[in-house]
């Protein structure tokens, strides 16, 4: 829908992504898919996520444009 939507706005978004994307999306993926994959959660594995995002995060941050 949004990819609809920028065409609207005059700012059109493209899916073309770059391999780092690809592998960040991977490793999310994967990793919620190991928290949920028993049907329980505690806080370790909350902390896990968020160590996960946010090591993506940085490095993302810290990639060059």
């Amino acid at each position: 829908m949004l990819i609809f939507a920028s065409y609207l706005f005059g700012q059109p978004l493209d899916l073309i992504f770059t391999p780092f994307e690809v592998a960040a999306v991977t490793i999310a993926v994967l990793a919620v898919g190991y928290v949920s994959s028993d049907g329980e959660s505690n806080w370790m594995e909350g902390v896990m996520l968020l160590g996960v995002y946010l090591i993506l995060a940085i490095a993302f941050y810290f990639l060059p444009a």
